[in-house]
């Protein structure tokens, strides 16, 4: 569990480590090492599994910016405590609105060090995206860690949701190149006109706009892993382009007439199946088997219901206020296994978030778990969960006034969706603006004409 797991303290050796400092920190489950500042970068700290912290030395007449540009370099992801002495006040503003995210003094005990690791357990677990506790889970973590130290392409294929991009970064992770860049490309959204620019890059002058020389994704990439999400949406144009490149792992920008080596690892991600026939845009098959030398399938959340729990509990600690404890009741609980998960683990985090609103005590009740689509009305096609509605009515803890608050949301939700559906071209072009899928959008629509309302007209041209 996050509570016990220990962390990496990476510790200013300009300051002594004595005694009762070292006994403190390791009492709170702190792992100090020293380390100089000025070998102190984001390769050093990503060398370490886990929750990591950088604690540094302040002294009368420390800067901002110095605090600043270290805050830059080591990034969101480590928590950063400023040490000072006792009396130095000042010292600790500097440090306040430099953004470190703990300040305590030299003298600091064992319970100032406890509250420490407290506050940055949490703030670094908000940075996890996947549990493994479902054997399915686990499995899938121990192939992926297997699949990711070699070099092979690998194609991550699973419903919307489930947590491919999540997978790819720690096969990143996992490889020879966790140093270099890892780059995503969600293909979905390129711009047609520009996608192979965006890709391959381009030279001044290459097209209009076309200002100076641009690297593309494959470029940035180089040295690291190539994320492409989405990967069956390419035009086939593109992924014959896309095929030359990883053949001969050379890219030719727009307006250029000489190639450029580069070396990317390729990892994609799909939620279809790419090598059937029935799709509006067909795949090619020498693309197909030239990213998918490993193809790992992404259960669905529904096929790994031990990870339901943890999964929600996390989200709690990620969307609540850190002084906030918050927990399912028994009843609530039973209603998060019992629900199939269409959308997924978005769909479970939306759920989440709408619980964490909703609730003014410390335990989240059944009633306050609103699902996208009602129990028992699912539709058995995985598809992409839609946005949380916006709730209009007071927030409450009273049960009795739960289903009005329910029905409050959905009729929100559906003046929403007639609105995006009269100021959309198409029926795509209103799903796409709405975030879900076309099939839940007929859904809605069918949920709005047994409640008798009049369904939405697009505006004439």
């Amino acid at each position: 569990m996050y509570e016990t797991q220990p962390i990496e303290l990476f510790w200013d050796n300009s300051a002594g480590l004595d005694a009762h400092t070292v006994s403190a920190l390791n009492s709170s489950g702190f792992r100090p090492r020293p380390v100089a500042l000025s070998q102190l970068s984001n390769q050093l700290v990503a060398e370490e599994a886990g929750p990591q912290v950088v604690c540094i030395q302040g002294r009368p007449g420390i800067s901002e910016t110095h605090i600043r540009t270290l805050r830059e370099l080591l990034g969101p992801r480590v928590y950063l405590i400023l040490r000072v002495g006792v009396s130095d006040l000042n010292t600790a503003i500097v440090g306040v609105k430099s953004g470190v995210d703990d300040v305590v003094t030299d003298n600091a005990d064992a319970k100032v060090w406890q509250t420490v690791a407290a506050s940055a357990r949490l703030r670094l677990l908000k940075y996890e995206s996947y549990v493994f506790v479902d054997e399915t889970s686990q499995q899938l973590l121990a192939l992926v860690e297997r699949v990711g130290a070699s070099e092979v392409t690998v194609l991550l294929q699973g419903a919307t949701g489930s947590g491919k991009e999540v997978l790819a970064r720690l096969a990143h992770d996992f490889s020879p190149r966790r140093d270099g860049p890892f780059v995503p490309v969600n293909c979905a959204a390129l711009p047609e006109n520009l996608a192979e620019s965006l890709l391959f890059g381009h030279m001044r002058g290459a097209f209009t706009g076309a200002t100076r020389n641009t690297e593309g994704f494959f470029t940035q990439a180089h040295g690291g892993t190539l994320f492409l999400d989405e990967v069956g949406e390419l035009s086939p144009q593109l992924q014959a382009k896309l095929l030359r490149a990883i053949q001969e792992k050379d890219v030719l920008p727009v307006g250029s007439s000489e190639s450029r080596k580069v070396d990317v690892r390729i990892v994609s991600a799909t939620n279809r199946d790419l090598r059937s026939g029935l799709n509006d845009n067909p795949f090619r098959e020498d693309l197909y088997f030239r990213i998918s030398t490993f193809r790992i399938n992404v259960p669905s959340l529904s096929a790994r219901l031990d990870d339901v729990l943890p999964l929600a509990n996390f989200f709690i600690l990620k969307h609540s206020r850190e002084n906030r404890t918050l927990q399912f009741s028994p009843e609530a609980v039973a209603k998060l296994l019992a629900y199939p998960w269409p959308g997924n683990v978005r769909e479970l985090e939306n759920v989440v978030q709408r619980a964490i609103v909703l609730t003014t005590g410390e335990v989240i009740h059944s009633q306050y778990l609103i699902f996208d689509e009602p129990m028992g009305q699912q539709e058995t096609q995985r598809h992409s969960a839609p946005p949380a509605p916006v709730v209009t009515q007071p927030v409450t803890d009273d049960p009795e006034k739960v289903d009005g608050l329910q029905d409050a949301m959905e009729a929100n939700e559906f003046r929403i969706i007639a609105e995006t559906i009269r100021t959309s071209p198409t029926r795509q072009a209103a799903a796409t603006a709405l975030g879900i899928s076309e099939r839940t959008l007929r859904y809605k629509l069918a949920r709005m004409r047994e409640r008798g309302l009049e369904l939405p007209r697009r505006k004439s041209a």
